[in-house]
């Protein structure tokens, strides 16, 4: 779930869905906005007293009519005196168009987006502009209180930007470290145990053992994008590695750990250990059906993945070991509270009942609150065996990850709520966590780091290192480092 390319197929997909189906919409403005009231009904509409709450949300995301009605009948059957009503604007000019609800005052509750690939978000934005609440006291003291037990402890540590909380985060489990799977065919139980978690350790094992039997290549690398981070205690973003043992930010290209995991896999290139077609960058292994042929038959010494396939690694001469991820800033596909909101104890406490309790989020989602289902062969399907729904795009929106039945393609759990609080709170936090620089002087250093790794399927890691130093000091990288480190050293004291 980490390759946010996915992200942008599915929202492409649903805009077009969103489309054809609209419910309540009043005729959008020329800038895209729409809008939606909620329809009420039955017990809903003899309370007239009743707060209404505007959650905002793009138009990727459509609720069925019926359930919000449901959903507020339960509201007002349960004796709350709220009723939920959801506002709609255009995905493609969202944060636009939503930094305007929230100066009018026009919205409550609100998801503040998603970031890119290119590591543009929207949503620090939004944070350095006030306009969201900031929840610091708020959760400490009711009805707050019930709103932070929603959600793991790690999680709202994880939220924090310049020291303080201003959003609700999600529990989607995107980063489940990385997958180390070793042959015991091949390799001695002794040398796995050993693993110290490196990827030299790896080569280590690797590059004595006989391989006669197959053609396949000793080494399966299935990692894209950066998601080795884990492995090098490091954190790559905004262009820059932010190492966690040093506490120090660096230029990539002069990182010993960096280049020293790049270098390891471009010998096991050379030595013929992996295929040299593989662009660390590129996700080549995930989508060729050859290297996910070997890994599903077990034709190998050693593989890597972050967890997109560790399924087809439960084999009996398999044995997996895994380094555990580090918990960075992850304020992205949140939601937040207004700071000009008229009604902000109702809103909060709506937001503990919400994400406190599963039944609600059951109901808006699926109409109904005591849906239940079933794992067969490790896949979460309906009672009656069928497919569940692929309602992804709503739960991102709504943030409804923790107590809400799995769709489909989503992360299945016997007990959603206890699983992810438990991974969350065994992860350990990065020691950057809360710290968001300013990177307006960033110019093109993230495209560059991008061309460098995939430049590194045709060129050899010093090759490529060369091209990419003059690229980097030409697009002001020295400058650039120099501010982010000044803002890191002000951030600690």
């Amino acid at each position: 779930m980490k390759n946010k390319s996915i992200w942008l197929a599915i929202s492409l997909l649903v805009l077009i869905a969103a489309s054809v189906t609209v419910i309540l919409i009043k005729k959008g403005d020329s800038t895209g906005r729409k809008e939606t009231a909620a329809k009420v009904g039955s017990v809903a509409e003899k309370e007239t007293d009743a707060t209404i709450i505007t959650f905002t949300v793009p138009d990727i995301c459509k609720i069925d009519d019926d359930n919000l009605q449901h959903f507020n009948d339960e509201l007002i059957k349960d004796g709350h005196d709220y009723m939920l009503t959801i506002k709609y604007l255009g995905y493609d000019k969202y944060a636009e168009l939503l930094e305007e609800e929230l100066e009018t005052g026009d919205t409550d509750i609100a998801f503040l987006g998603l970031g890119d690939a290119g590591g543009t978000n929207n949503i620090y934005t939004l944070i350095h502009s006030g306009l969201l609440l900031n929840l610091d006291g708020i959760l400490s003291q009711e009805p707050g209180a019930a709103l932070y037990a929603a959600f793991p402890q790690n999680l709202w540590e994880s939220v924090k930007c310049d020291r303080h909380i201003y959003s609700i985060p999600s529990a989607l489990v995107d980063d489940q470290g990385v997958y180390a799977a070793f042959n015991r065919d091949y390799i001695a139980d002794a040398d796995i145990d050993d693993w110290d978690g490196s990827i030299q350790g790896i080569y280590e094992m690797i590059k004595n053992v006989e391989w006669k039997d197959s053609n396949a290549p000793r080494f399966q690398y299935l990692i894209n994008d950066y998601s080795f981070e884990d492995m090098i205690g490091c954190e790559i973003r905004y262009g820059l590695i932010f190492d966690y043992g040093s506490l120090s930010i660096e230029n990539p290209l002069e990182s010993e750990k960096f280049i020293g995991y790049l270098n390891v896999l471009d010998q096991m290139k050379k030595d013929g250990y992996m295929d040299d077609s593989i662009s660390y960058l590129s996700n080549a292994g995930l989508n060729s059906a050859e290297t996910l042929g070997n890994i599903e038959a077990g034709n190998y010494l050693a593989a890597l993945s972050c967890g997109a396939v560790d399924e087809v690694f439960l084999k009996d001469n398999i044995t997996v070991k895994t380094v555990k991820p580090y918990l960075s800033s992850r304020i992205n596909g949140s939601v937040a509270i207004s700071k000009n909101t008229d009604n902000a104890d109702d809103v909060v406490d709506f937001l503990g009942l919400f994400y406190g309790e599963g039944k609600y989020g059951n109901i808006l989602l699926y109409g109904q609150g005591d849906s239940d289902y079933k794992v067969i062969d490790g896949v979460a399907c309906n009672a009656d065996g069928t497919d569940l729904e692929d309602d992804y795009i709503n739960k991102l929106c709504l943030n409804l990850f923790v107590n809400t039945y799995p769709v489909r393609g989503e992360n299945y759990m016997r007990n959603r709520k206890n699983e992810i609080f438990s991974f969350y709170d065994s992860m350990e936090l990065s020691p950057f966590i809360g710290f968001e620089p300013d990177t307006a002087a960033s110019n093109d250093i993230l495209n560059d780091m991008g061309e460098f790794m995939n430049s590194l399927k045709d060129k050899a890691v010093d090759e490529a290192v060369e091209v990419a130093r003059d690229r980097l000091i030409s697009d002001g990288i020295d400058e650039y480092l120099t501010s982010v480190k000044g803002q890191w050293e002000e951030y600690r004291q």
